[in-house]
């Protein structure tokens, strides 16, 4: 080697070997020190952008866990208002039961007011509940922008049932016992354009046997709602209260479900039937005072006028005659004798089941037609009047505005005075409807298809509580109201729900069982919510600890082999410094050719 001073080579080569292990070492101690090995983007760019990005979805993930327990949080305050709520309604029933005994005095009932009075107050305090400044029900869930989701709400928690139980009380037929041939209704709306405020359709095989029920509602008479009246009163002239129409619509369903042949019974006989149910003495008074023992007759010989008042009137009147003819005090009613011999021997069977509903006094449908028509001309010959006639041979009374001349009513015999707003029961308030929970609902044994009904700005209503990482992983929890309005306790006016005597207080029970039906959704909603809640802390955790550990993958330092190169590239930079010191020590060999 020529021996030179200007470039001392082999110090530049030694040089360059101590940068290189010192920047080596250098990136050892980082990856030691952090224990990670990709820590910048310079160790590994396609791995730090991954790493970088679990790192986030981590992060993501921690604060989603945390959203998910805030969330638990929420639902176990609205739980605890909900539990107290329940236990509130629980001890309102037994009062209620209470009151409902003829062993109190109205004093005493008057006491076991003030208690309810108390309670619905309480209601109101428990369904005030907030969580971090929020309202939590506030009764999203249950909004309605057109008469058509009111109408559903409405039969979805109380007209359907209210109904239906009523064609069970008055005549023993219904969905849930017997042998219906079928059990399914499809609901329609439409604007008919005809006189009919609702109407049942029923389809029938060739053995009479009804295969298919449609209700229609025609929003020509019921599309202007009075939204504070749970009657379903409308501004629309000649339409009355939806909740007795449809009670008449569900008779001619029940019928026709449960009697073969349905079609083959006189007009004025179905028609008559659904009247009876919830009584007309307020609504066909002119009907009622106009029939004479010619009308009557003519309406027998036919089978009934259609499009006519008369079959509703003449059937009603002839129901109302069997019914006075037929042994009110007797342990089965006249009507349920009438009607089981029509579900068992079909719509033939007139004569029979009118000898079954009188125990034998006519052995016919003409004999008690003949003997109808016998009394009343007997009254009017006797300068009586047709009111006459119905006092004394029939169970009506119009005079009587406490009742509506229903089966199920006072003047029938059968029951407690119940007025136009009684005989079909509701609760105090329309805020008390809620949504049917899906597409169609089983409710006392026939199942209604519901259609496509919308629920008005739900999307928008309730929380949206963020559980993912992304935009739209979210659960959405909406609540109804629990106030005492809401739970149909109290109504526009403030008037609470009474027992202030034994027939309220009767009432009140079947109130209170709706109410804690629907507080019982809720809770159960909530529960729902609840359990939700568990699986996606326990998802997110899960996914939390497969991201760490993918994450871990990439970028977590291997510290016995990152501590295995720091050792060699230790030694190689140490020896690299002595190298580089003999390369300059080799230049004074120099020194002596200059001496």
């Amino acid at each position: 080697m020529a021996m030179v001073v200007k470039n001392n080579i082999a110090a530049q080569l030694a040089l360059g070997a101590l940068n290189k292990n010192t920047n080596k070492l250098g990136k050892d101690l980082k990856k030691v020190s952090s224990g990670r090995k990709v820590n910048t983007a310079e160790d590994d760019a396609s791995g730090y952008a991954i790493s970088e990005r679990m790192r986030a979805q981590l992060r993501g993930l921690a604060q989603d866990n945390q959203n998910a327990q805030n969330a638990g949080s929420l639902l176990k305050t609205a739980a605890g208002a909900l539990s107290s709520s329940i236990d509130i309604l629980k001890t309102m029933k037994e009062k209620a039961i209470n009151a409902a005994n003829d062993t109190n005095t109205d004093a005493d009932r008057a006491t076991i007011q003030k208690e309810l009075d108390q309670s619905i107050d309480q209601l109101d305090d428990n369904a005030g509940v907030t969580f971090n400044g929020k309202t939590l029900f506030d009764g999203a869930a249950d909004r309605a922008d057109t008469a058509e989701q009111t109408i559903i709400k409405a039969l979805n928690s109380e007209w359907m049932d209210s109904g239906l139980q009523l064609v069970k009380d008055t005549y023993g037929i219904s969905f849930d016992s017997g042998m219906p041939s079928v059990k399914n209704i499809n609901l329609v709306f439409e604007h008919s354009g005809n006189s009919a405020l609702a109407y049942v359709t029923h389809w029938s095989g060739a053995d009479g046997t009804t295969n298919k029920l449609s209700l229609t509602v025609n929003l020509d008479y019921y599309s202007a709602l009075n939204l504070t009246d749970p009657n379903g009163s409308t501004t629309t002239a000649g339409a009355g209260y939806l909740d007795r129409t449809l009670a008449h619509e569900f008779t001619h369903a029940v019928m026709s479900a449960n009697i073969r042949h349905f079609s083959n019974l006189p007009l004025y006989v179905t028609e008559g039937a659904a009247e009876y149910t919830h009584g007309i003495d307020d609504q066909r008074i002119v009907a009622l005072n106009g029939l004479t023992a010619a009308s009557i007759s003519g309406e027998f010989a036919s089978g009934g006028t259609k499009n006519s008042e008369l079959p509703y009137a003449v059937g009603y009147v002839f129901l109302h005659y069997l019914n006075a003819n037929g042994g009110q005090n007797t342990s089965t009613t006249p009507m349920s004798r009438f009607m089981r011999v029509l579900t068992e021997q079909g719509g033939g069977a007139l004569d029979a089941a009118v000898s079954a509903a009188t125990k034998g006094k006519f052995a016919t449908a003409k004999e008690a037609q003949d003997a109808l028509i016998a009394d009343l001309n007997a009254t009017t010959a006797g300068g009586g009047t047709i009111q006459d006639f119905y006092k004394k041979y029939t169970d009506i009374d119009m005079t009587n505005t406490r009742d509506t001349g229903a089966a199920t009513g006072s003047k029938s015999g059968h029951g407690d005075a119940a007025n136009a707003q009684d005989i079909v029961l509701e609760g105090r308030s329309t805020k008390f409807w809620w949504y049917p929970s899906s597409r169609s609902t089983t409710i006392d044994g026939l199942t209604i298809d519901w259609g496509d009904f919308v629920r008005p700005g739900i999307e928008d209503a309730g929380f949206r509580f963020q559980v993912g990482t992304k935009a739209n992983q979210n659960i959405h929890a909406v609540f109804s109201d629990i106030h005492a309005d809401a739970l149909g306790l109290r109504d526009a006016k403030g008037e609470r729900l009474s027992v202030a005597t034994r027939p309220a207080a009767k009432r009140a029970l079947t109130i209170l069982d709706r109410s804690l039906q629907k507080t019982l959704d809720q809770a159960t909603t909530i529960g729902a919510l609840q359990s939700r809640l568990d699986y996606t802390r326990s998802n997110l955790t899960t996914a939390s600890e497969n991201v760490q550990s993918a994450e871990s993958t990439i970028s977590d330092a291997d510290m016995a082999k990152e501590m295995a190169a720091y050792t060699r590239d230790n030694v190689l930079s140490q020896a690299a410094q002595s190298m580089l010191a003999q390369a300059n020590q080799n230049l004074s060999s120099v020194l002596s050719l200059l001496q």
